[in-house]
């Protein structure tokens, strides 16, 4: 089901439709040529589209010599696809006319509807109720298919390359998506498929990655997204191609600003910050933040297929870019590891002169040196044991621009034409990937000669297989991608992958339900939520309630000193803020103390919360204080934190996410990835916990979590963490007062 309770009873088979229809019916194609109907059609025809074209609209004769035909019904022909550019009030009414003709596939262009409110909302809940599952709805506000190798296009895309290629594109956005093609269509890619789904009310991202992912045509997913329909499933699709299909996100409105923005360009929500890090995590999606980086990106992996590692070896003509090299590598996670005294010893030789640098990163002093020299250093650095892959940068490849910096001391255009051969040939010859930065350096007017000349060398290593990047930054950050993409991809096929079957009618599951029937308020006491967290299999100290002062003594000397004592009030969650917690009570008259001042302190500060008395509990023996919580994101479900606990996880905020149910690697990358890890490995002296019992807790509490769906939040702080075994000494679970 989604969202309006549509049930999902197509086969992706039918979204086949949409890249390789062989009929299409245009409902709102006019006699204006300025109508979106129309200009749709001429772009097909520009694009050489070869099936049949059937224009539909209420009145005109013929448009572009097409016959104008009333309705759907008076077309004999069968029809794969239908595009619906008429207003927004109309579609639900076209959607009926498509089911009776028997068409399987519709894109509604036409914007209006829930960007625009609450009236637009309500048109596209009706839309869902039109096509009941009959029919299969790309949009509304989208511009919806391009596929080459089916020859349609959108309405903006008569130009786009007709060459079909690896890589897929997923947009809600139509001129974005439209932008993406384009730019990207000088770099080199080209397009299996691309899909505008607008508003996504039917089709959403997570129908069309599961289509993708088995696409045959498709190597590599790309993604501009705003928000998802469909969380839950799109999780899931998107962790089982871990390891497969690289899959990167564009991934908009996670400021503040942006996801306002996001909700009144296509009504989706935006996702929060902690759930998308958390599912970038699991799914190893690869998250890119502009359209540059998602360009170059596509790129690295478009013209590197078998991918590349993190030692770079890297030449520069000039000493500044060495520096600029040096630091935009590390800045994106990649090194610059020394040469082997061989490489060191054969460059001293190619390099002799003053001021040049034969170690990592290399000057070569200028940037038009001769191509013998070149082959050397590549070849040199090609055949060293520790560098995965070569970065060139400044070095004039460009004819024109030797001749500007040079003048009559530049190379022929022999010469230059021989050096650009020469990567070509070394990267051939050693099977290592060379990359050049070929930069835009001068960008006036007068110069555009020299851009010109640019792209046609950047066509030359693209044809040949050498990825071109515009500078440092851009290179580095697009090659981190590729490398930490390949590096996941064998960590993840020799992990631990098994998702944990989902629990049904388990003890704990009843007695979650007993405490739903007895608490009266939404947050139960801590007495009530520590014995349904036992029986998930959480060790906690197990408090017990006094109603009187006389009580909490009698409570105390039956258990045993040192005990903790604590407010219970269903209006008080943070008792420490209210003057309600009292540590280390080594006696009754401490007890009796500890009793008197609680209550003063609470009745003060919170004069209307209702007490039901104190909890007593045995004093935990000192451990490394962890918290453990769970929230339950509006698109994606329960997502479990993990971190350094007590007042740490206020101030320090160091925690992590990872989103239900946890796999074994999910809850050990959990707990390695906060800044306070060395803590639990035993830091200066202390010793270290028992981390595979923190990560079998963090199991315990995602099955918890995934069994009983009325908890909305959960804090499990302090858990006190020792060498052996940890224990949760506080605990509280909010009910969603919508499920109780």
């Amino acid at each position: 089901m989604n969202e309006y309770g549509q049930k999902e009873t197509m086969s992706n088979k039918v979204l086949d439709r949409f890249f390789h229809p062989k009929s299409i019916a245009v409902i709102g194609a006019s006699e204006s040529i300025y109508s979106y109907g129309t200009r749709y059609i001429q772009a097909l025809l520009d694009f050489g589209y070869r099936g049949k074209i059937f224009a539909v609209n209420h009145k005109g004769e013929k448009t572009l010599g097409y016959k104008i035909y009333r309705s759907l019904d008076e077309i004999k022909d069968t029809i794969d696809l239908a595009f619906i550019t008429i207003p927004a009030r109309f579609i639900a009414d076209i959607l009926k006319e498509c089911i009776a003709k028997d068409i399987k596939t519709a894109v509604a262009f036409t914007a209006g509807f829930s960007e625009t409110g609450a009236e637009g909302r309500g048109l596209e809940k009706e839309l869902l109720k039109t096509i009941d599952g009959r029919l299969r709805l790309m949009g509304p506000n989208c511009f919806g298919p391009y596929c080459p190798g089916g020859g349609i296009t959108v309405v903006t895309g008569a130009d786009f390359s007709k060459e079909p290629g690896e890589v897929a594109l997923i947009a809600q956005t139509g001129q974005l998506s439209e932008c993406i093609i384009a730019r990207a269509q000088g770099e080199g890619i080209r397009y299996s498929k691309s899909a505008s789904y607008g508003n996504a009310v039917d089709i959403n991202e997570a129908d069309l990655i599961d289509y993708l992912m088995d696409d045959k045509d498709t190597r590599i997913i790309t993604q501009y997204l705003e928000g998802v329909r469909d969380g839950r499933r799109f999780f899931d699709i998107a962790r089982r191609n871990f390891g497969k299909k690289p899959h990167l996100i564009w991934k908009v409105g996670l400021t503040q600003m942006g996801a306002s923005a996001s909700s009144s360009h296509t009504g989706s929500l935006a996702g929060t910050g902690a759930a998308w890090d958390a599912f970038f995590q699991q799914t190893g999606a690869i998250k890119v933040s502009t359209l540059d980086e998602l360009t170059d990106t596509t790129v690295a992996f478009h013209h590197l297929p078998k991918g590349c590692g993190l030692r770079v070896g890297y030449i520069s003509g000039g000493g500044a870019g060495t520096v600029l090299g040096a630091d935009a590598c590390e800045n994106a996670g990649m090194r610059m590891p020394a040469f082997t005294e061989q490489t060191e010893k054969r460059l001293a030789e190619l390099l002799p002169g003053v001021g040049l640098s034969f170690r990592n990163p290399v000057d070569v002093g200028h940037p038009h040196p001769p191509k013998e020299l070149m082959q050397s250093l590549f070849e040199t650095m090609s055949a060293d044991r520790n560098i995965d892959l070569i970065v060139v940068r400044r070095i004039l490849f460009s004819v024109k621009m030797s001749k500007i910096f040079s003048g009559s001391t530049a190379p022929s255009e022999k010469e230059q034409q021989e050096l650009l051969e020469v990567p070509v040939k070394v990267m051939r010859k050693y099977n290592k990937p060379i990359i050049i930065i070929l930069p835009d350096d001068m960008t006036g007017a007068e110069s555009i000669y020299l851009e010109e000349e640019r792209r046609k060398i950047r066509d030359f290593f693209f044809a040949k297989g050498i990825p071109v990047f515009m500078s440092e930054q851009r290179a580095f950050t697009a090659l981190s991608h590729l490398s930490k993409f390949k590096l996941k991809n064998s960590a993840c096929k020799a992990a631990d992958k098994k998702i944990p079957a989902p629990l049904s009618g388990s003890k704990t599951r009843r007695i979650f339900q007993d405490l739903l029937k007895k608490s009266t308020a939404s947050i139960p006491d801590e007495i009530q939520c520590k014995k349904v967290l036992k029986s998930a299999g959480i060790k906690v100290t197990l408090p017990v309630r006094a109603v009187s002062k006389n009580q909490a003594i009698a409570v105390a000397d039956k258990m045993g000193y040192p005990v903790v004592m604590k407010i219970v009030s269903p209006q008080i969650t943070h008792k420490s803020d209210f003057g309600g917690v009292r540590l280390k009570l080594e006696n009754k008259k401490q007890v009796g103390t500890a009793y008197n001042e609680i209550m003063a302190a609470v009745r003060k500060m919170a004069p209307k919360a209702r007490i039901n008395g104190v909890s007593i509990q045995k004093m935990a023996a000192p451990g490394l204080e962890l918290v453990m919580g769970m929230t339950r994101d509006p698109q994606f479900g329960p997502i479990l934190m993990f971190g350094l606990g007590g007042t740490s996880v206020e101030i320090l905020g160091d925690v992590a996410f990872r989103m239900t149910p946890l796999t074994r690697k999910d809850a050990k990358e959990m707990i390695q990835q906060i800044k306070g890890y060395p803590l639990l490995e035993g830091y200066r002296g202390q010793p270290p916990v028992d981390i595979p019992y923190i990560e079998d807790m963090l199991m315990k509490i995602s099955a918890f979590a995934e069994e009983n769906p009325e908890i909305k939040e959960m804090d499990i702080n302090p858990i006190l963490a020792y060498k052996k075994g940890a224990v949760a000494v506080d605990a509280r679970i909010i009910l969603d007062e919508k499920m109780t």
